[in-house]
This record gives structure tokens, sequence and C-alpha cells, in this order.
């Protein structure tokens, strides 16, 4: 169940973001040949006016195929994307990211609305820590702590359990975690002398969950919330780009369609809010994303148009394609590379 709600989520970020473009062609009179839900062979269609609408076999998001929209209809049309002044086109293009930015917003608005659990992860952990050597995972969620007679009981705070291991950090820890539907018990020594920044464990511990708010006050909280993550998104972007050539070790903190569903399957099996905060972070991820000026990506499409304002023409459709068939294939072997690195964690 957990599993087909992932692959419906992911499908709806992607989708919402190619609604985004049809529906504002539409609201310009821009023809849309098709939209898909899904992604070819196709299943069946329906031509509706001058739009085919089709559902697929594969069942990741949709897409849209708008008229002219590769320089390639001769002559084009009035209703052609080409014929359109650079502002349409512009808002054509980002609308995409308008729409994952707005959906980011409603979904932590809801979630701010119904309140989640409260409950302590294992953020992170360490490499030859005692954690690692009691088989702890990151996302485990710890239910129960048991040290010297004290016990601790889910929902723990972070604090609690840093003062349980602080009071002897050499001794022995009794620990109870859940593991998507899996509970294991595990016992584990701490470290009177851990490497700097590991503490005894040798885990990084982040607290999740909180109370429900308001009707009204929640979509203030949301709107809040949703540009203060665009920043920490943008933020990581820029350093992930910034640091890539120079330590290329970097990509391994990078996850590809692999990764992100195992860890919404994992967020999904502690409960479906906090899927749904995943799916709201990940949707202002695709926006930043679809932002940075890289041929196949809206914003490298963007940077063409505001490259044709300023010299007032055109790029020439044939650099053009040259350029986003590069971006394409650049994109491409990086998400296969990705994928190769998430399937080996998950069999390692």
């Amino acid at each position: 169940m957990i599993i087909l709600l992932v692959i419906i989520s992911l499908s709806i970020l992607i989708l919402v973001h190619e609604l985004g473009h049809f529906l504002t062609a539409k609201f310009f009179g821009v023809k849309v040949e098709e939209f898909g839900l899904g992604f070819p062979p196709r299943l069946f269609s329906k031509r509706v006016g001058e739009t085919t609408y089709s559902v697929n076999i594969l069942p990741f998001g949709g897409f849209v195929k708008i008229s002219g929209e590769d320089g390639d209809e001769k002559p084009p049309t009035e209703e052609s994307f080409v014929s359109q002044p650079v502002w349409r086109r512009s808002a054509i293009i980002l609308a995409g990211v308008f729409m994952n930015v707005f959906l980011g917003w409603l979904i932590l608005s809801m979630v701010f609305f119904v309140g989640a659990p409260e409950h302590l992860l294992i953020a992170d952990v360490a490499p030859e820590s005692p954690a690692l050597s009691a088989n702890l995972k990151s996302g485990d969620v710890i239910l129960e702590a048991e040290h010297e007679g004290q016990r601790l009981s889910d929902p723990i705070k972070s604090s609690d359990l840093i003062n349980l291991v602080n009071q002897s950090p050499s001794g022995l820890f009794l620990l109870k975690v859940m593991r998507g539907e899996e509970i294991i018990e595990t016992s584990l020594s701490g470290r009177l002398t851990p490497p700097e920044g590991q503490g005894p464990l040798g885990v990084s511990l982040v607290d999740v969950g909180f109370t429900s708010e308001p009707f009204f006050r929640s979509f203030i909280k949301g709107f809040i919330s949703t540009f203060t993550m665009l920043g920490l998104i943008t933020v990581g972007f820029f350093n992930f780009f910034s640091k890539l050539f120079v330590s290329p070790e970097i990509i391994e903190t990078i996850a590809g369609p692999v990764g992100i569903f195992a860890l919404s399957a994992q967020a999904g099996s502690l409960g479906l809010v906090y899927l749904f905060q995943l799916m709201a972070f990940i949707s202002l991820n695709l926006a930043i994303l679809n932002l940075i000026p890289f041929p196949a990506l809206d914003g490298g499409r963007f940077l063409f148009l505001m490259i044709e304002k300023i010299k007032g023409s055109p790029i020439s459709r044939r650099i053009q394609l040259g350029l986003n068939a590069t971006g394409f294939i650049a994109l491409i072997v990086l998400m296969i590379l990705v994928t190769v690195r998430d399937i080996s964690k998950l069999i390692n």
C-alpha cells in the first residue's frame, strides 16, 4: 500500500509541473497537441478540440506537447509557441516551477493543519561507530532506550537521550527501534573518547513531529516554511555545484529516483503525514532544480529566451537542439550513475 502511495505521490509532483505548462499555454491560446498521463507507449487516448489527452503505460508523471515548442513548425501559425512574444513563452516555461512551489505550499499547509506524531529518528550513523556495529541505520525510529535501569519510551526527545548517554558514555545501552514495519532490539556500548562530532554512540538524531495549527494559521505557517525551504534548497544547490569539481565525492550526497523512492517508502511507513511532508520538500526541490540555467531544464530554456530578448533575435534552432540534446544526455548519464549507486546501497 505504501509503495503504491509513493508511486502516486511522485507521479503527481511531475504531473503538476507539466499541468502548469499546459494550463498557461491554454490560457494564452497556444495550441497544445497532447497532454499525457504517464509516458508512452500509449494505452488509450481521446481528442478533445485541438488537444489529444492520453493515458500511457509508464505511470511516472506526465508530459505536455506544445505546438511549435521545438521550432519545427514551418511556417509557424499564430497558435504556435514560437509565434508568442518572449514574455508569454517565459510564462509558459516557468509555469511548471510555479506549480511545484504552489503544490509544496499547499502540502505543507495541510501538514501543519493535521499535525504529526512526535518521534526520535536516527538521521545518520557514523562509520566505524558502535551504532554501525549494532546495525542501526538512518531513518530508524527509536521507540525505547534503556540504560542502568532508566528507560525512555516513544516519544523520546533527543535532549533526553543525549542526557541519558552522557551519564555513563561507556555503559551498555539497550535500544528498540522501528525500521519500516519491523521492530528491532539491539544493544551497544558507548565510547569515552569518540572522534570529534560523533558522540559516544556515533549517531545523529533528529526530532520529528509537531502539534496541529488552526486552519488559517496553517496556511501562513506553510507559506513561511515554503520560502524558508526554498532558500535552504537554493543554498544547498549552490554549495553542491561550487564543490562538484573540487570535491567530486560530493555526488554521494544526492539521491536518484531509486533513492528517493526508498526514502519516500521509509517516510510513509512512519505515517502519511511524513510522506506528504517529504513530497512537499521534493516538490520544492524540483522547482529550484528546474530553474538552474542548464540545457534541457526549464531554466536553460528561459535563459535562451533572455538571450533572444537581449540580442533581438532567437538563438538558431540547430544550436538550441544541440545544447538541449547534450544537456539531456548529461542528465540521463548522471541519473544512471546515481541510480546504480542507490541500488548498491540498498543491496548492501
